[in-house]
């Protein structure tokens, strides 16, 4: 099945290199004015569902001054706010926000920490001289297997 934007696609694909041209002109200031006004991420999919954008590639007239309503609209850039939104009360320690997180699972608790990007995957880096993966090392012998395979994963050792 199709989507409603296969059409324009194809006009975009097979309009020539003006229109692709057009489409890549449009897309990128879109791409660069959302990050600079509202933080956010952007792909040129994204751009396929703003009727501005669309216009503007196809008649090669300037970006409606309503863009910007419509990039505010866009519901990936609604989700990343609320996102950003959250994670900036919860860093200003927010007790609501606590409170929302606090309900949920340990495992979901993680899973959303990641996803808004308070927990980096590889929380500390690997040793910096040998000294540092000495230390390191004479930790690790302290801990019970488990413990030790997890850690070193941490620490950048394996």
């Amino acid at each position: 099945m199709s989507d409603q934007y296969e059409n324009f696609r194809n006009l975009v694909a097979s309009g020539g290199d003006l229109t692709r041209a057009r489409w890549e002109a449009v897309s990128d200031k879109i791409i660069g004015d959302a990050e600079r006004h509202f933080g956010v991420q952007l792909s040129r999919e994204d751009i396929v569902a703003m009727p501005s954008a669309r216009i503007a590639t196809l008649t090669d007239e300037p970006l409606s001054p309503l863009y910007m309503d419509e990039i505010q609209q866009l519901e990936g850039v609604k989700e990343q706010v609320r996102q950003k939104e959250l994670r900036e009360a919860l860093e200003q320690g927010d007790e609501d926000s606590h409170a929302e997180l606090s309900r949920l699972t340990p495992e979901k608790r993680l899973t959303r920490a990641r996803e808004l990007g308070m927990i980096d995957k590889r929380q500390q880096s690997a040793p910096t001289s040998v000294a540092d993966e000495a230390t390191l090392l004479r930790r690790l012998m302290t801990l019970n297997p488990a413990e030790r395979i997890a850690k070193a994963r941490a620490w950048g050792l394996m």
